[in-house]
């Protein structure tokens, strides 16, 4: 029996961890996200952190925090695998990192955002019979509050510190219901997590206390469940209204996406650069000289030369000369020896008539080698395969077409998946289209692209603007400003806008033509004013709870032993 009580919270924790990493793509069970931190809870709420040596009671928040980072372990193993396509190390060494949020949670949770069976069920003479009824239900709200609000300011720092990851968070497994992931454009996709963390506390607690109820004391009123059932519905109308909502006059553009589907290895080879040269020539001239288009995208490092090299120059003009289009490519940019930028260039007519956009958020240990010269150890590690790092870019202009009649805010790679670096580029009132440029292919047929395209489409729901990704490998395609991947004001009833081939693979070498319909009077959302408030303001909440606590002004009930 003392095996069990050691070994239980542990296999909880695993299988929760497990249980949301099935959330996201490739499984896309997303069911699972109301339900996944069940067992995680239950051991850090309920499990025994027992006792030491000498008779003293282990620390529960310690063992929250190793419970906590446990799941949070087995979480990102799974969902990240696809960094071992890179780096063996990486796919250890980063899920190690990350799981180190869910460990503080996990601290929190088991203390100052702990319930256990006995709270607000110990009958009190001092209470009303109001009081009776519905402390129980009182006491659930304010710890599901306090989890959610940690969770989410949990989540909102890891997309921020160390340049930050925001990968997959708890909302983005709702990124196929179009209904309650609306509610980001006022909360942000972080803010979606706190509902979710909430709902899971509720739930939990509803359960044991069920059981309670169902075995002595008789059924008592579930004020708690009621507030977070009303919650999730409210979030559902929300999103009811706002998909149903006139957009009013929008500006129609036409535009192609070209996907090359260029094996990784084979980028940089000389001896394949010419065919690769002219199939992009020959995919997109098939539809620029049969019909008009107004943009034209191609992948992140579309070429495998810098923008004023003569050969690419010269390349590019050769398309520019074939149509009256914008051009967007993904190139590098060398402005001299050893200053390098990862770019995306908007060019019509010719190359002497362009716009440039460097890459603001660089990725660590693939574009740049974090404390290069100060840290030796990832020198030793990394400095063979990253021998000089690509500068950060600075500037937050959207790109101008047409004397500026509609912009385009570009974002290359994963920048798409960082809502508070493209809320920078919103500008009100003017048309606006998001662009991302990227190239999913070092991690070739993997579920890192799918979780790429999920992220991404919380950014149009966000900002309200349409976006339109072309990727050399992975998911070319078009998103509205709901997020949704269908056209349907189609003929053909959700028609799917994006590059695949018959089996549904993403892998393919092809075009993909479709119109983009952006609003004329672009809106600025409570998203793309505020940022990220309603997360910060919560994780803030929470961490004046901690240090409260820690100092004693926050008077708290005094757990019984072994509770």
């Amino acid at each position: 029996m003392t095996a069990v009580k050691k070994i239980w919270p542990i296999v909880a924790a695993i299988l929760s961890g497990v249980l949301l990493a099935l959330c996201y793509p490739n499984w896309n069970i997303s069911s699972l996200i109301w339900f996944w931190a069940l067992p995680l809870l239950a051991a850090l709420w309920f499990s025994d952190p027992g006792k030491k040596k000498d008779g003293r009671a282990r620390s529960r928040a310690w063992r929250g925090c190793w419970i906590g980072y446990l799941g949070g372990l087995a979480f990102f193993l799974v969902n990240l695998s696809w960094l071992g396509e890179v780096s063996g190390v990486g796919a250890l060494a980063l899920p190690a990192y990350l799981a180190v949020y869910f460990g503080f949670w996990g601290a929190f949770a088991a203390t100052l955002g702990r319930w256990h069976a006995s709270v607000g069920l110990v009958e009190d003479a001092n209470l009303s019979k109001w009081q009776k009824v519905f402390t129980p239900s009182w006491v659930v709200l304010r710890v599901a509050f306090l989890n959610g609000a940690m969770w989410c300011g949990m989540e909102w720092l890891r997309g921020v510190a160390f340049t930050g990851l925001p990968w997959n968070g708890l909302g983005v497994a709702l990124h196929g219901n179009l209904y309650l992931i609306q509610i980001v454009d006022i909360i942000g996709v972080t803010g979606l997590s706190f509902v979710l963390m909430f709902f899971a506390c509720v739930a939990l607690a509803t359960t044991v206390r069920l059981a309670q109820e169902f075995g002595s004391r008789g059924l008592r009123p579930h004020l708690d469940f009621t507030v977070a059932v009303a919650m999730i519905m409210g979030i559902f109308l929300y999103g009811l209204n706002r998909i149903n909502r006139d957009p009013g006059e929008t500006k129609d553009i036409r535009a192609l996406l070209v996907q090359l589907n260029v094996p990784i290895d084979q980028v940089w080879d000389e001896k394949s650069l010419g065919q690769h040269l002219e199939q992009y020539y020959d995919l997109t001239t098939a539809y620029v000289e049969s019909s008009d288009f107004d943009l034209v995208v191609w992948p992140e490092t579309a070429l495998p030369g810098r923008y004023f090299y003569p050969w690419v120059q010269d390349f590019f003009n050769r398309v520019l000369a074939t149509g009256d289009f914008y051009l967007m490519a993904g190139v590098e940019e060398e402005v001299q020896p050893e200053e390098l930028y990862n770019v995306a260039v908007l060019m019509k007519g010719s190359t002497r008539n362009y716009q440039m956009y460097r890459k603001i958020h660089l990725v660590p240990f693939g574009e740049y080698l974090p404390l290069r010269g100060v840290f030796p150890p990832f020198e030793w590690v990394a400095g063979d395969l990253i021998p000089g790092d690509f500068r950060f870019g600075k500037s937050f202009e959207p790109l101008e077409l047409d004397g500026g009649e509609w912009q385009i805010i570009p974002l290359i790679c994963f920048e798409d998946t960082i809502g508070a670096l493209a809320r920078r580029f919103v500008r009100a009132g003017v048309p606006q289209l998001i662009v991302n440029v990227t190239n999913d292919g070092w991690f070739w047929q993997s579920s890192e692209s799918a979780q790429h395209l999920a992220n991404a489409r919380f950014r149009c729901i966000e900002l309200r603007r349409p976006m339109i990704r072309a990727a050399n490998t992975g998911v070319s395609c078009f998103i509205d400003e709901l997020g949704s991947l269908y056209d349907r004001e189609s003929k053909q009833a959700f028609e799917r806008k994006i590059v695949d081939d018959v089996s549904g693979s993403t892998f393919v070498t092809g075009c993909l033509p479709g119109v983009v319909r952006m609003q004329k009077d672009s809106p600025l959302t409570i998203y793309a004013r505020f940022g990220d408030w309603f997360s910060i303001s919560l994780g803030g909440f929470a961490l004046a709870v901690v240090l409260l606590r820690a100092g004693k002004l926050l008077p708290g009930r005094k757990p019984q032993s072994g509770k």
